[in-house]
């Protein structure tokens, strides 16, 4: 399993249930814009983004059989969320996500690396999916990470070890 120790001030540590609303409010705090585009008023926003987390996290019950879900610490500061998967034929990197006054200073960068890594020692390939509009896809692409299929609403990437 990836160790994260090469960005010094940050560290893993496993979710307990003390998270609980942490996690809420890190999940609200990555979407939401496309609504308030529509109009949408915060409470309706926050009902509904409500209702997104708990699907979210049924699906990934009922999809992810052994996953690794962490909280990301800077100092002894929650400030983000990994989740992966090792698999049989690849490690699928099922979600990142850091709140906005911690996002591009290196943190995902550093988590996505470290998977990188694990994959590499593996033998096996990195993959995720991204919905269209993330801003996080030109960080991938950066990343080696190549688009291998798509939906309507997201792109299949991979990274393969050797690339």
């Amino acid at each position: 399993m990836p160790e994260f120790t090469s960005f010094p001030s940050v560290s893993l540590r496993a979710i307990i249930g003390e998270d609980a609303e942490f996690l809420l409010a890190l999940y609200k705090s990555s979407r939401g814009d496309d609504l308030r585009g529509l109009g949408w008023d915060e409470e309706r926003i926050s009902e509904f983004l409500e209702m997104q987390y708990e699907a979210q996290q049924r699906f990934h019950a009922s999809e992810y059989k052994k996953p690794v879900d962490q909280i990301v610490l800077r100092g002894n500061q929650a400030v983000g969320r990994v989740t992966f998967e090792p698999r049989e034929h690849e490690i699928r990197c099922v979600e990142i996500v850091l709140l906005p006054q911690h996002r591009n200073a290196g943190i995902g960068t550093r988590l996505i690396r470290e998977l990188q890594t694990e994959a590499k020692k593996q033998k096996k390939p990195l993959r995720l999916q991204v919905i269209r509009f993330s801003p996080s896809i030109s960080l991938f692409e950066r990343l080696g990470f190549k688009r291998i299929s798509e939906t309507g609403t997201h792109f299949q990437m991979e990274w393969t070890p050797g690339e």
